[in-house]
């Protein structure tokens, strides 16, 4: 000790705080963490989604390697894409093509189906992809600190997490809490007042519409397990014969330390979630930009105001017919105090209405943020029922898919919606409802105390969501907030024992009871034997 020199006095200073707030636990990543994504669902919207929660890590000073069916064409610093190029095409085409406007006229369990061989489809794609070859052949001792997972389509991309050596796993999805979400982190889904996510009901059912709701997800659970997870694996394993310790896909989902879901209470409907699931709904949401001049004069234009049309990235607005476009050109036609912006994916070969503009793309979260928007013609998806209420803006619904349906009923009971039937798209039923939610003021008042529920939020989504996934780096062995009922499994955690114990011992005392009635009345009712007279 003696021919030590004491640190210097500002040096230890450093050392101690250092210490004294945890600093240390920090260290390796004050230069960022080399993070993985693993995006494979092909939408659009999904996309939008993930790339504000990836853009915001890569500003953090995080190094993110995103495999993706989307790309981005001026991709921001720290930011790596390796493009699934093939997956949209499976999906849009050939005979894995999966028809979005079948779906939407499909019942209950035929559209559940299909929205599982969407997920097929978007394996197939996946796996023939270049850019899956490309991550594939990289080293396996590349160094990743954490994982983020968009699990909402299955697990096509989970090998590459067992090549990289399964570090910590955040899961991630867009789409609200899907019903297989107990099954990834454990804790409770009760149906008796959470809906399965094609139907339209409300928290309050009947007993026909639980006993519908319990079927379903009953159904969807079994689908899920015993047909779409081991196709799923099959064709991974198929395809990487060179895997041969690869464990069962359908069980990595529980590897995930936490996952962040795009839910909140002002819109979704309330369930109980573990303490792991996070809740950061209207993450996307982000302060609007001024919109190009063409657009902002077009809306400024409207006498009474104007009106956004757009049914999201997935079903495209040329696949409506014919006739549908012409009956919602007829119904623009007869409002003419209102301008109508038409998300159009192509060009209309129709004479357009001086009151409608179309647009092949349209900013729109942006879009909503403008005074002069008085109404959003949707097709309910979530992130955009998240931006208009967001941003106060009521709708008219053409629900089309999978949870386009359970948004906009609760909307509609919310007093904040109207929705039309793909069906019933007459220009009178479009003009009547569009001029309903335009000129009735209680819809207006209603999305206005919605929004103020939404905006109130004790940290802003996206900030949440970033300081848990550090949170995951900070601890990568952290078990105290995953829930306990994925080792009890369902026999123990939902007291299915307690139960039946109780049920035999109730059982036992019945039948023990009727026993000793029996018995009493046996005695009571059995001829008394008669006394011999003594001679």
């Amino acid at each position: 000790m003696a021919g030590r020199k004491p640190l210097p006095n500002v040096v230890l200073c450093a050392v101690v705080l250092l210490c004294a707030t945890g600093g240390f636990s920090a260290l390796n990543y004050v230069e960022g963490a080399n993070i993985l994504c693993l995006f494979a669902v092909p939408s659009p919207s999904h996309h939008i989604w993930n790339r504000v929660l990836v853009d915001a890590l890569a500003a953090k000073g995080h190094n993110l390697t995103i495999v993706s069916p989307d790309v981005e064409k001026k991709v921001k610093p720290n930011i790596t894409y390796i493009h699934l190029e093939k997956t949209y095409d499976t999906i849009h085409e050939g005979s894995t093509a999966i028809d979005f406007y079948e779906m939407a006229q499909s019942g209950v369990l035929e559209s559940m189906v299909i929205f599982y061989d969407y997920a097929i489809s978007m394996c197939t794609g996946i796996l023939s992809s270049e850019g899956y070859r490309t991550i594939a052949n990289y080293p396996d001792d590349y160094k990743f600190d954490l994982v983020v997972y968009d699990y909402t389509c299955g697990p096509c991309l989970m090998a590459l997490y067992v090549k990289f050596g399964q570090p910590p796993l955040v899961g991630v999805t867009a789409f609200n809490i899907p019903p297989y979400t107990t099954d990834l982190i454990g804790g409770h889904k009760y149906y008796a007042y959470v809906p399965y996510y094609t139907l339209d009901y409300d928290s309050r059912m009947s007993f026909i519409e639980r006993f519908n709701n319990a079927i379903i997800h009953w159904i969807d659970d079994y689908y899920r397990n015993y047909v779409f997870l081991p196709r799923t694996d099959r064709m991974v394993r198929e395809h990487l014969t060179n895997y041969t310790n690869l464990p069962y896909l359908g069980s990595l989902d529980q590897k995930m330390m936490l996952m962040l879901v795009n839910s909140h209470h002002s819109v979704d409907f309330p369930e109980p979630i573990p303490k792991n699931m996070v809740e950061v709904g209207g993450l996307q949401i982000i302060p609007p930009k001024p919109l190009p001049n063409d657009l902002d004069t077009f809306i400024r234009a409207g006498k009474k105001g104007s009106v956004l049309f757009s049914l999201g990235t997935n079903v495209l607005s040329k696949d409506l017919g014919e006739d549908r476009i012409r009956s919602l050109l007829q119904a623009f036609r007869q409002m003419p105090a209102y301008n109508f912006i038409w998300k159009f994916e192509t060009d209309l070969p129709y004479e357009l209405p001086a009151n409608v503009l179309i647009k092949k793309f349209v900013p729109q979260n942006d879009i909503l943020a403008h005074p002069h928007i008085k109404a959003f013609m949707t097709h309910g998806g979530l992130l955009s029922t998240h931006e208009a209420t967001w941003h106060g803006v009521p709708m008219i619904g053409i629900p089309l898919i999978a949870d386009q349906y359970r948004n906009l009923g609760k909307s509609v009971r919310a007093g904040v919606a109207e929705k039309i039937d793909l069906g019933d798209l007459s220009t009178e039923k479009i003009r009547n409802t569009v001029l309903k939610v335009l000129e009735t003021p209680s819809y207006r008042q209603a999305m206005k105390v919605r929004s103020s529920l939404f905006r109130d939020q004790e940290t802003p989504p996206l900030e949440r969501a970033i300081w848990w996934i550090e949170w995951a780096l900070r601890h990568p062995n952290a078990k105290t907030i995953q829930s306990p009922t994925l080792q009890l499994g369902p026999w123990r955690s939902e007291l299915y024992d307690v139960k039946l114990c109780i049920g035999l011992a109730l059982l036992a005392i019945v039948w023990m009871l009727k026993k000793v009635v029996r018995s009493i009345y046996s005695k009571v009712s059995a001829p008394k034997p008669q006394k011999r007279k003594v001679k």
